[in-house]
């Protein structure tokens, strides 16, 4: 009893009090991710009575520890099945914990297990000092002793399985694993009671089904295309891959029986047996902008969840995407993803509240199509280094050929790279991670450089000067006056201490995407040359600075005057008081998050921003006329409050305020806010409500009821009278106004599991 005592405070430390699932006949709603399911353009069809009996199994069946196992060929669903029981409303409500990774051939233990924690623990979860062993028992201790559901997604061999249970302790409570996988030994090797279920090929008519509502959706269409439609989906040889890839052509052609006609004709008979030759004709017919862009997906890691800031800004760095008068190149890069996507080449994973695609994924027999594709088109160059591994010998019959490297491995053995990457425009470093730095001196002889992807790995500083570098990314605990890379569009650093910005960083006048952590822009000496600088005219995005006093914050706003989206951190809040900070003209999303202080203080300074659309304050205190001057910005659609305290401990909302407003998401914290009063005219466009930890609030508005476009309201440990005013919010919407699709989802404080 003593140890299990020490273990639960050891994982107290480490994250937030456990919150048990109450279902109110809802399903869950993740604001940061409204599109819940990391499939969102699948469609299920079929499997309903496979779906009935895992649903039993993950829900019923033993009270042990159990392994659910779906086993199947490429392009037969697995992972679509597979999430679609991890989101399923009764399964998810019935687990405390649940986490997902996905594994593919080429995996890190380490980072398998900060995947999982993160999902286990929290969004921002990151360990990386630690070592796999030692995150391996910080999940153990996470887990334990709460019922959890972990989704591990494409394993192919049983070492992962050996690399992953030793986390996954046994309390006789109903916790379940569901694992998708190719290889039926590894399903046997996996299994504890549920013997593996092998997924069966589609049927002709669900066959036809899954054909029909990629291309048509819900509209209508010519009969005469039916019988043509049935003929081709038969075609696909009933592998749900094939049936999707073959729609994303016929998405594209003319609604047309002659035209459908050609490419039955051209399919051929067996066209299930070898999904390449689809993959190749869905290649074949995309716009030749489009081709560079979707190859490039061979050069990142196969099965992961790709952020789509970062793809966009590698691809325009790469010089894919082409400019548009009128239109930003990122817009133009969002718009070849959403093309992508419509073809079924590409599966969008995560939506933004604002409908923004946030995350993407590919399928691994198309990712296998980019990569070796590419190969020929893009001269990219796959290799595995380790610390035992000299550079040169590795790259010596391939230094003519590679123009775009990806290196994988936990190391690499420090050498000169210049002579045998003289050729190259790309380098993209995965899974590594070394206890000691790189020295950017290696770079130096590898004069084309345009990318530079080193997201976690450690260079010893910052100070080479690469003329035609675009994207920059590394973990850094030094800086040099000598970088001055003037080319550079995207500067991502992670610094391990609290540093200063080159001065150099201001004559990099392309800049469009900053992205820095414990870095701070001014000294007294660099405030009078920064005066005297070019202003950044093409920055866009900044995140995460942190801002010491009032004059460098609008030193900073003014050098960047079409900045859209600013994340920053301030402290000495005293030297801001009574400020005014003139935010750029254009900036959309802005989130400020105070720190460094013992007390929380007013904010203090004002936000007029009329484009403004998303907004996050933190650890602030505010006054009623802040909260009516930010009720008045016209067009806010996304205001999240964290750790806000209100004067009175009372928010009154009156007429006309957040004209536009979407999502709110209000996190009291330990601050007192008790009472809430909202007038008629007030939130007319919610659609998005979330509480969390205002557990002094006495009820929820009961206006909200009224609220024609509201759809969803999330309370997590709040209280009882809280938790009662949004069942009866709900109950209002689905009786008197047939909201029948309101949901509700709330979690609650609590230290035990149910009982099953």
């Amino acid at each position: 009893m003593e140890d299990i005592t020490l273990i639960r405070e050891e994982v107290a430390e480490i994250r937030e009090k456990k919150m048990d699932l109450v279902a109110l006949n809802t399903v869950p709603v993740n604001t940061s991710n409204l599109a819940r399911s990391p499939m969102m353009n699948e469609e299920i069809i079929g499997f309903e009575d496979e779906i009935e009996k895992l649903r039993d199994q993950l829900i019923k069946g033993t009270k042990g520890r159990d392994v659910i196992s779906v086993v199947g060929m490429p392009g037969l669903g697995k992972t679509t099945l597979a999430y679609r029981l991890y989101y399923d409303r009764l399964v998810s409500s019935h687990f405390n914990i649940r986490a997902q990774c996905c594994v593919s051939q080429v995996y890190s233990r380490k980072d398998l297990l900060i995947a999982i924690l993160r999902d286990a623990i929290s969004e921002n979860f990151e360990c990386r000092e630690k070592q796999a062993d030692e995150l391996a028992d910080l999940l153990r201790k996470t887990l334990f002793p709460e019922r959890y559901l972990i989704l591990v997604d494409d394993v192919w061999e049983t070492s992962v399985w050996d690399d992953l249970i030793g986390s996954f302790h046994d309390a006789n409570n109903g916790s379940r694993i569901i694992l998708t996988t190719r290889n039926h030994e590894v399903a046997m090797y996996t299994r504890f009671q549920s013997d593996p279920l092998p997924l069966r090929m589609f049927n002709n008519g669900e066959s036809w089904e899954l054909l029909r509502k990629k291309v048509f959706g819900e509209e209508s269409f010519s009969p005469l295309l039916t019988e043509i439609g049935q003929q081709i989906a038969k075609k696909c040889g009933q592998l749900p891959l094939s049936v999707v890839l073959v729609a994303g052509i016929l998405a594209e052609m003319e609604k047309k029986v002659e035209c459908w006609n050609q490419l039955a004709n051209n399919l051929g008979p067996h066209i299930h047996e070898d999904s390449r030759a689809v993959i190749e004709q869905s290649y074949q017919i995309l716009p030749y902008r489009l081709r560079p862009c979707f190859l490039y997906f061979g050069a990142l890691l196969e099965d992961s969840v790709i952020s789509v800031p970062k793809l966009t800004q590698l691809w325009i760095s790469e010089g894919f995407v082409k400019s548009c008068e009128g239109k930003n190149l990122e817009d133009i890069a969002e718009g070849y993803l959403e093309n992508l996507i419509g073809r079924n080449l590409v599966m969008g994973t995560k939506r933004s509240s604002r409908g923004k695609i946030k995350a993407c994924r590919i399928h691994d027999l198309l990712h296998d199509f980019c990569k070796e594709r590419a190969k020929d088109d893009m001269r990219l160059l796959w290799q595995k280094w380790d610390q035992n591994a000299n550079p040169s010998s590795r790259l010596s019959g391939h230094k003519q050929l590679a123009h775009r490297m990806c290196i994988y491995g936990e190391g690499y053995r420090a050498g000169d790279w210049s002579s045998c990457l003289s050729h190259v425009v790309s380098i993209i470093l995965h899974n590594n991670r070394l206890s000691v730095g790189l020295d950017s001196h290696i770079f130096h002889g590898v004069k084309f450089l345009k990318v530079l992807d080193m997201e976690f790995t450690r260079i010893n500083s910052f100070s080479f000067d690469l003329v035609y570098l675009r994207y920059f990314a590394a973990e850094t605990s030094r800086f040099s006056n000598k970088a001055g890379c003037r080319e550079l569009e995207t500067l991502k650093l992670k610094s391990l201490s609290e540093v200063s910005l080159p001065i150099t960083f201001w004559e990099m006048d392309k800049l469009r995407h900053v992205d820095i952590s414990n870095c701070s822009f001014t000294s007294e000496i660099a405030r009078e040359l920064i005066e005297n600088s070019k202003d950044l005219h093409d920055l866009q995005t900044l995140s995460t600075p942190c801002f010491s006093c009032a004059q460098e914050a609008e030193l900073i706003l003014r050098k960047t005057p079409n900045l859209l989206e600013l994340r920053c951190k301030v402290k000495g809040v005293d030297n801001f008081e009574c400020y005014v900070l003139n935010f750029p003209a254009r900036i959309e999303t802005l989130k400020i998050h105070l720190s460094y202080t013992r007390d929380t203080k007013t904010i203090p300074f004002c936000i007029s921003a009329p484009t403004l659309t998303n907004l996050t304050l933190k650890n602030f205190y505010l006054h009623c006329q802040h909260l009516s001057q930010i009720g008045s910005l016209q067009n806010l659609q996304v205001l999240s409050l964290k750790g806000i305290s209100f004067e009175t401990c009372k928010w009154e909302v009156r007429d006309d305020e957040f004209p536009q407003l979407k999502v709110l998401k209000l996190h009291s914290g330990k601050a007192h806010f008790e009472e809430w009063s909202v007038a008629d005219d007030a939130f007319p466009n919610l659609e998005h409500l979330v509480l969390r930890d205002c557990k002094f609030l006495k009820e929820i508005p009961s206006w909200f009821a009224e609220i024609s476009s509201l759809k969803s309201i999330e309370v997590r440990n709040c209280n009882e009278n809280v938790d009662k005013s949004a069942s009866d919010i709900r109950e209002t919407q689905v009786e008197d106004y047939q909201n029948s699709k309101f949901e509700v989802f709330i979690t609650r404080e609590n230290n035990k599991s149910d009982s099953a």
